[in-house]
């Protein structure tokens, strides 16, 4: 029993330490706010009994208007949880202090899901610290601007499916949580292979039972399709999760739609933004400025190369079968997520990518692992001070 409270207390300490830490270096970096606050404004709209809001200020350029109403065109999640916020403390409430309170969250979760995963405390507190402030996952939940805000959301979400497969598999709380992912970024839905395939005796081989357990995922996942598809009717009088994209004004539209939102077209634009993208460099201070268009995600997180470094196993290709059909589609999508620092679109699957970061550093991580940790976090707070503070960006 002694033991017992000796671990509880240990581990309270460290959830406690990951938590406090995180959210002071989040906050002491942050803007402390962001004019692009649809959530805020959303959830005010929700707590009123409205879909929409009444005020289209210029600098929020992505409202769609229709007939006196101005919608927001991203799903709605990350507004739904701002709503007891909201509710408290008004609409003046900082969207940015939300983002940076749920992305102090995040850490601890991964911390816990990839202990449950069995790898070892010193990999996995490694894993976490590269995950919070060596990608950047610390720049979007400093600012907590709408697009970034919706990274992190689903990101929360995410990691609380990964998190019950590797412990109880409730798979209808598996299926909610990735759903509510899926309701704050559409494409993290893609990412439901690795949960097939990690609990592919759940699913194979076909019987009553096995049926029974598609259907309990597929209900808690079906629950927030349906609410996407229902929200979209109520507003547009289309069910798919692309209608908002379709109603955005003609005049507001760049020569890139041409091929569309989605097309085959666009893969070499995405690849190149996530993997040729490097900063202005000048002879003069302060010699490397960072591209508000995209940076390559090896130049920001280094470390990522240890994903490739996984040894085969279960738990690897279940990554990368979430990792896999998620970039593809992503590839597809007519812009690269601009502005932003870094390749945001990879947040979608990146708690996959610490996992196979994790499996790769091995249960005895070495120098090259701490040395490219450490690299990552340079980087990182290199990109955020250049931003945050300096103002100081290309295009």
């Amino acid at each position: 029993m002694q033991i017992f409270k000796k671990y509880k207390l240990k581990s309270f300490f460290i959830y406690s330490l990951l938590f406090i830490t995180t959210f002071l270096i989040y906050y002491f970096s942050s803007p402390k706010s962001t004019p692009y606050d649809y959530f805020t404004r959303l959830a005010d709209a929700f707590i009123h009994f409205r879909l929409y809001l009444l005020e289209n200020p210029r600098w929020l350029n992505e409202l769609i208007p229709i007939g006196g109403r101005y919608y927001v065109v991203y799903p709605p999640m990350p507004a739904v949880l701002l709503i007891p916020f909201v509710a408290i403390f008004g609409n003046g409430f900082s969207q940015t202090t939300f983002s940076i309170l749920l992305g102090s969250i995040n850490p601890m979760i991964l911390y816990n899901t990839l202990k449950k995963a069995k790898i070892g405390t010193r990999t996995t507190l490694l894993a976490t610290i590269f995950f919070a402030f060596g990608t950047n996952h610390w720049f979007l939940s400093s600012v907590g601007s709408a697009w970034y805000l919706a990274h992190i959301v689903a990101v929360f979400f995410l990691l609380l499916a990964i998190r019950e497969t590797f412990g109880k598999q409730r798979l209808f709380l598996i299926g909610l949580s990735l759903g509510a992912s899926y309701w704050s970024r559409s494409t993290v839905i893609f990412t439901l292979p690795f949960f097939i395939f990690f609990m592919k005796e759940k699913f194979w081989p076909i019987n009553k039972k096995s049926i029974l357990n598609l259907a309990k995922l597929g209900l808690g996942i079906g629950f927030f399709v349906f609410m996407d598809g229902l929200y979209n009717y109520l507003r547009f009088s289309n069910t798919s999760p692309l209608s908002p994209y379709s109603n955005i004004p003609k005049s507001q539209r760049t020569e890139s739609l041409k091929n569309g939102f989605m097309s085959l077209k666009n893969i070499p634009m995405q690849l190149d933004a996530m993997l040729m993208r490097l900063p202005h460099f000048q002879s003069s201070w302060p010699y490397m400025i960072p591209s508000l268009y995209s940076l390559a995600i090896w130049f920001t997180s280094p470390a990522i190369f240890f994903a490739f470094r996984a040894k085969k196993s279960v738990l690897m290709i279940a990554s990368w079968l979430a990792i896999i059909p998620t970039l593809f589609v992503i590839s597809l999508w007519v812009v690269v997520g601009y502005s932003q620092f870094g390749y945001r679109f990879a947040q979608d699957f990146m708690p996959f990518i610490i996992i196979l970061v994790a499996l790769g550093f091995g249960q005895k991580p070495g120098r090259i692992a701490y040395f490219l940790v450490l690299v990552s976090i340079f980087v990182n707070l290199w990109g955020i001070l250049m931003i945050n503070f300096l103002n100081r960006w290309v295009m």
